[in-house]
């Protein structure tokens, strides 16, 4: 059974971040993801042992998201940086005991050919794994489309499976994002299957807008019904952004949307 959990980067973001893990225990949901806390990293952990909520995927600090930075994998001169960060999730993570870190891979910088940033990001990562298995810890690679984060350099699923395969190892994985998927021009309903031998986690909003289910053209139900067929059973993050005026995120809401996928598979 996919199981839901709450991005609470995009959920409750009326509270503080430290009050969201017990926003979602309260809306039903155990699980939850998140980006990167900054500074409130030990009021994060202390917040979650305290709702009782599993965090299920963590971000590693991947930059200044407002400013349109997304990782730093594939920048020469990061080297240092990009362990430091990894580091700092990884004794997050443990905190948390988050299996899942999300490790934005970056975006294309001039003055480097983009196969020599590729093989800047599929060293890094090798390096990053080793510590990854060490700390018992698997890094997710997310998609991200070119319209929201021009110059990403891994705009669809292909090619972040692409270069989970290129990395070869087994605690590199793939996050498939329905939303980053739709917004690249590609049916996640119809494509996810053919990656779910590669993918560790899932997250989804609607598209266009990553608003709730039902504010697009990503239909939930039937994205979950081909995550089933496909037999994957892991959590679907809930990373949408939530009308100001709709009602209350609640559990039992999306457990009747997962009902329905159900019925479409029988």
């Amino acid at each position: 059974m996919t199981r839901f959990s709450a991005h609470l980067s995009t959920l409750y973001g009326e509270l503080p971040l430290v009050e969201r893990p017990a926003a979602a225990a309260a809306a039903g949901f155990s699980c939850v993801d998140t980006w990167w806390p900054g500074d409130d990293v030990e009021a994060f952990a202390i917040a979650v042992r305290a709702a009782g909520v599993a965090v299920v995927c963590l971000n590693m600090n991947g930059g200044d998201l407002a400013a349109g930075e997304r990782g730093f994998l594939n920048v020469p001169t990061a080297r240092r940086a990009n362990l430091e960060s990894f580091a700092a999730a990884v004794d997050l993570a443990a905190t948390v005991e988050a299996p899942f870190l999300n490790v934005l891979v970056g975006r294309a910088v001039a003055g480097v050919s983009l196969s020599s940033q590729w093989d800047i990001a599929v060293g890094m990562l090798r390096e990053l794994a080793g510590h990854a298995a060490r700390a018992g810890v698997t890094i997710v690679i997310e998609h991200l489309n070119d319209q929201d984060v021009p110059s990403a350099l891994v705009s669809t699923p292909k090619a972040a499976a692409g270069l989970v395969e290129a990395v070869g190892s087994d605690h590199v994985r793939l996050l498939y994002d329905a939303y980053h998927a739709a917004m690249a021009g590609i049916d996640p309903v119809r494509d996810v299957g053919a990656y779910v031998g590669l993918i560790s986690h899932v997250q989804y909003a609607d598209s266009p807008g990553r608003g709730a289910p039902g504010s697009g053209t990503v239909d939930l139900s039937a994205f979950l019904a081909s995550l089933d067929a496909a037999r994957y059973s892991g959590q679907v993050g809930l990373e949408f952004i939530p009308s100001p005026s709709g009602e209350p995120i609640r559990l039992e809401s999306f457990a009747a949307v997962y009902d329905r996928s159900i019925g479409a598979t029988t």
